[in-house]
């Protein structure tokens, strides 16, 4: 398969049913931003290979390899308006799980904190960043539609990678900065 095609060069492009889509739709808007994230995911994944190697990081490396995989269904979802429904109630119930077992490790955040610390760390929260534009832009293209699994999921991700940015501080024996408010 050629990576051109050169049927775009007018400013369309085809989604999954075939059908022509200005690439300003925003449609093609919430499929960029969900592309751009499982690239940020990927690069957060190289950035983990840095740190020591353990249990921890095989199973943040599996995770987010998961979550990547659900970021590519919800771009088929996406681009076929959603007649696939490919994320179910456990992609989310996953993310929740981790969230919660990141916590009992790391404990409950007690103050505002700055994101800084290891760079995998803080890349998770640029990633985490561009998932809050993604939910944006997700409501844009919801509206008056049901809410549905794959926005629960987009949802729950930027806590996951809040969350995750934290574990990584921890494993990686980086002390959170905290805000001193004045």
């Amino acid at each position: 398969m050629k990576i051109y095609t050169k049927t775009g060069d007018k400013g369309t492009t085809s989604d999954i049913l075939g059908q022509r889509v200005s690439k300003a739709d925003i449609k093609m808007e919430l499929q960029g931003s969900i592309d751009e994230i499982n690239a940020g995911i990927g690069h957060l994944r190289a950035l983990l290979k840095t740190i020591n190697s353990n249990e921890s990081k095989i199973n943040i490396d599996n995770s987010l390899r998961d979550i990547q995989y659900t970021l590519f269904m919800i771009g088929s979802d996406v681009s076929s308006d959603f007649n696939n429904n490919y994320v179910k109630v456990s992609n989310i119930t996953l993310l929740e799980q981790g969230i919660d077992i990141m916590t009992s490790e790391i404990g409950q955040l007690q103050n505002f904190i700055y994101y800084s610390g290891n760079p995998a760390s803080t890349y998770c929260q640029v990633v985490r960043s561009v998932v809050r534009r993604t939910e944006r832009v997700f409501v844009r293209y919801m509206k008056g539609k049901e809410y549905n699994l794959d926005y629960q999921f987009v949802n729950r991700l930027s806590d996951f990678l809040f969350t995750l940015s934290r574990y990584i501080n921890h494993i990686s024996e980086t002390i959170e900065d905290i805000i001193q408010l004045k």
